[in-house]
């Protein structure tokens, strides 16, 4: 694949949205999608914003992990079918999916992976899903969809397992932590994704050679427990 000039960004406006659009505007001409510009659940709208770009940025979504069965059945499974079908309408070429750590989140609470808090057992992006939640659940469907749609339809698609993106560029704070339970407070800073390397990752999603990948993104922390073999060898 050549580098894509144009992206539609579903969720643009959003928290990470803000950040790519800082990151990657000088590289990339962006239509930074709110809700009002297309509803991910109609797929005749999402068909005609990405009518000519040639990568979409698929964010937008029911995001908190409490989100409802209601919420996360219309924004986080028809809506990625939407974004999908709406993509391979369109003729685009890249979907790069924000996935979640939460597709994987239950290995978060397996005692004996953090034995040796600083050097925990990692899970590699190979590992199976062991979603935490419902809005876990729904990101492993989207790499599923995501996964059919490269090998079915011809579409090129990377699954980003997004780690902890916080509003500050800098890791999580005493209070923000002060928000899990303390005995996965270090493990959850560990999920740390800074803005710079959020940025980098999507920008390499978008131009590597690649037809499906699911990675981790998460940045090299200490107790990192998140692998980055694969986003290392997919997208260097």
């Amino acid at each position: 694949m050549t580098t894509p000039r144009s992206i539609a960004v579903t969720g643009g406006t959003g928290g990470i949205g803000r950040i790519l659009r800082d990151g990657l505007s000088d590289r990339f001409e962006g239509r930074w999608l709110s809700r009002e510009d297309a509803d991910i659940t109609d797929l005749d709208a999402l068909e005609r914003v990405f009518a000519g770009a040639e990568a979409v940025i698929h964010l937008a979504a029911a995001a908190e992990i409490q989100s409802p069965w209601e919420s996360v059945l219309s924004a986080n499974i028809v809506g990625a079918y939407n974004v999908f079908e709406a993509a391979r309408r369109s003729g685009v070429r890249r979907v790069v999916f924000a996935s979640s750590n939460h597709a994987v989140g239950m290995y978060m609470h397996d005692t004996e992976r953090f034995a040796d808090p600083a050097h925990p057992v990692e899970v590699g992006a190979d590992a199976p899903v062991r979603p935490d939640s419902l809005y876990g659940a729904s990101k492993a469907w989207g790499e599923a969809v995501g996964r059919f749609y490269a090998e079915r339809q011809g579409l090129e698609v990377v699954c980003l397992r997004i780690g902890w993106v916080v509003d500050e560029p800098g890791p999580p704070t005493t209070t923000e932590l002060r928000e899990e339970p303390p005995d996965v407070r270090p493990r959850a800073a560990a999920m740390w994704l800074s803005h710079r390397d959020l940025v980098s990752l999507v920008e390499a999603s978008l131009t590597a050679q690649v037809r499906f990948a699911i990675v981790n993104g998460v940045s090299d922390n200490v107790g990192r427990w998140l692998g980055l073999e694969e986003a290392r060898d997919a997208l260097g």
